[in-house]
């Protein structure tokens, strides 16, 4: 019994200044800036452009006699289709305008080291 209280004390001995002798470590870092991965901004779309022909019944009969063996296709909008048409153009220029106030906005946010190293004032 006396062995154990022995070796408990000694142990204790030893876990205890094992403290007493720790060293403070200093740790010191240096603020890392993100990476911001900064999207191209879209190119402007070229648009290619739409010829149209309009057909009334007489160059409809018209064609057809000028071609008698040729199978002939037609393609052609109603009023509703056209204004459809012309909506979808409105959607996708309202989209791409809007992509590219996204775009700035996140420029502006996260600017990149070149721009932050132009606007840091000069130390004389």
């Amino acid at each position: 019994m006396n062995n154990v209280k022995t070796f408990l004390l000694i142990s204790t001995m030893f876990l205890l200044s094992g403290c007493f002798g720790a060293k403070v470590v200093d740790v010191k870092a240096d603020p890392v800036e993100p990476v911001v991965i900064h999207p191209n901004v879209p190119a402007q779309l070229s648009m290619r452009k739409v010829e149209w022909t309009v057909f009334n019944r007489a160059k409809i009969e018209k064609l057809l006699a000028d071609f008698p063996d040729q199978e002939i296709v037609l393609f052609a909008l109603s009023a509703k289709g056209y204004e459809n048409l012309s909506l979808n153009m409105g959607e996708i220029i309202r989209y791409l305008k809007e992509q590219k106030n996204v775009i700035i906005y996140y420029r502006e946010a996260f600017p990149t080291p070149d721009q932050l190293t132009e606007e840091a004032p000069k130390e004389e």
